[in-house]
C-alpha cells in the first residue's frame, strides 16, 4: 500500500500534511471541526480492515471496495458515504479505452479514496490539491472533496469524446474508398458501449446526491456545482448515445457497401462467363469429329466462324458495358 495524501484540515480551511494516516485520524479527535483527506493506492486487506476500525467504516463499504469491480455507485450508511466511480482514459493510436476504479469514504470528518494499482492516482490527487485552494467552498466539508472528485473524472470525459468523434469522421471517410471498416466500426462500437456501460449510472448517483443535500446539509454553495456535473454528464450521455447510433449506421451502410461490391463482381464475372460461353458453344459444335457436318468443306468456313465468335463477342461486350457490368 502508498499512502499518496494525509492531509488534515482544519476549520479555517487551512491545510496540515501529516506524517501518517494514522497521525492525520488521531488529530480528529483533537481538532473540532476538521476533517482528515486520505489518498491511498492499493491497500491490502488488512490495511483497509485497520482503517475501517480508525474510521467506523461500515462492512459492507469496505467488503466493495476491498474486492472492487464494481459498478458505479453511491450509497449512504447512517452518515456515511460509500462512492465508485470510473475514471476513463483512451488511447487513440489503438482505439481502446482503459476504464480504472475508484473508491471513496465519505463521513462526517474523513475523506478516504482508494485507487487500484495504476489506477488514476494523479487525477484524484490533482483534484483534491484543487480543492484545498478553493478555501470559498469550504475543504474541510468532505462533501467539497466529493465534489471535487466527481468533478474531475467528469471533466475527463469531454476529450475522449473528442477523439472518439474524430474516429467516426475517419471511418465515415473510408465507407466509400472500397477499404475494410467492419472490424474497426464494430470495435469502435464495443467502446462506445463500454463508455456508456461506466457512464450511465452517474446521472442516476448525482440525482440521490442532490436529493439528500438539505436532509445531510451539503453547503448550499454546493449544489450548484453538483448540479453542473450532472449536466455534464447528460451531455456526455447524450454524445455517447449519438456516437452509437452513427457507428450502428456505419456497420449498416458498410454491409450495404459490402453486398454491393460483391454484386459488382459478381455482374462482371457473369458478363465474362456469357461472353466466353459463345465462343465456347460454336467450337464445341465444330468440334465433334462428324464426318457428315454442313459447312466443312467450306474455304471460307473457318474465317466465318472466328468473325462471327469475335462479332457476338464483341456485342455481347457492348451491352454490357453500356449497363456498367464491366
Amino acid at each position: 500500500m502508498a499512502y499518496l495524501l494525509h492531509t488534515l484540515i482544519d476549520s479555517s480551511e487551512q491545510t496540515h500534511p501529516q506524517d501518517s494516516a494514522e497521525a492525520a485520524i488521531a488529530e480528529l479527535s483533537t481538532s473540532p471541526g476538521s476533517s482528515a483527506c486520505l489518498v491511498i493506492e492499493d491497500p491490502s486487506d488488512e490495511e483497509l480492515k485497520r482503517l475501517a476500525e480508525s474510521l467506523d467504516l461500515h462492512p459492507l463499504a469496505v467488503e466493495d471496495a476491498s474486492h472492487g469491480h464494481q459498478r458505479p455507485k453511491l450509497e449512504r450508511y447512517g452518515e456515511a458515504l460509500f462512492l465508485a466511480v470510473h475514471p476513463i482514459s483512451y488511447t487513440d493510436r489503438t482505439e481502446k479505452l482503459s476504464i480504472s476504479e475508484i473508491h471513496a469514504f465519505i463521513g462526517p470528518n474523513y475523506f478516504l479514496v482508494t485507487i487500484p494499482e495504476g489506477g488514476a492516482s494523479q487525477l484524484v490527487l490533482n483534484q483534491m490539491r484543487r480543492a484545498f485552494k478553493r478555501q470559498h467552498l469550504e475543504p474541510h466539508n468532505p462533501q467539497t472533496l466529493l465534489y471535487f472528485l466527481l468533478d474531475g473524472v467528469v471533466d475527463e470525459y469531454e476529450p475522449i469524446l473528442m477523439d472518439l468523434e474524430e474516429d467516426l469522421d475517419e471511418i465515415e471517410e473510408e465507407l466509400f474508398t472500397g477499404s475494410n471498416s467492419s472490424q474497426r466500426i464494430y470495435e469502435l462500437f464495443k467502446e462506445v458501449v463500454k463508455f456508456q456501460r461506466g457512464t450511465r449510472p452517474l446521472s442516476y448517483l448525482l440525482d440521490l446526491l442532490m436529493r439528500g443535500a438539505e436532509k445531510y446539509e451539503t453547503p448550499k454553495q454546493l449544489h450548484p456545482h453538483f448540479r453542473d456535473v450532472k449536466d455534464h454528464v447528460l451531455r456526455a450521455l447524450e454524445h455517447l448515445d449519438s456516437l452509437r447510433s452513427a457507428l450502428q449506421n456505419a456497420l449498416t451502410v458498410d454491409s450495404t457497401l459490402v453486398g454491393q461490391r460483391q454484386n459488382d463482381a459478381m455482374k462482371r464475372l457473369s458478363s465474362w462467363a456469357a461472353i466466353l460461353a459463345v465462343p465456347t458453344v460454336i467450337a464445341g459444335i465444330y468440334g465433334m469429329n462428324f464426318e457428315v457436318m454442313p459447312e466443312l468443306k467450306w474455304t471460307v468456313g473457318y474465317p466465318l466462324v472466328l468473325g462471327l465468335m469475335a462479332l457476338i463477342c464483341g456485342t455481347l461486350y457492348l451491352v454490357f458495358k453500356k449497363k456498367n457490368w464491366m
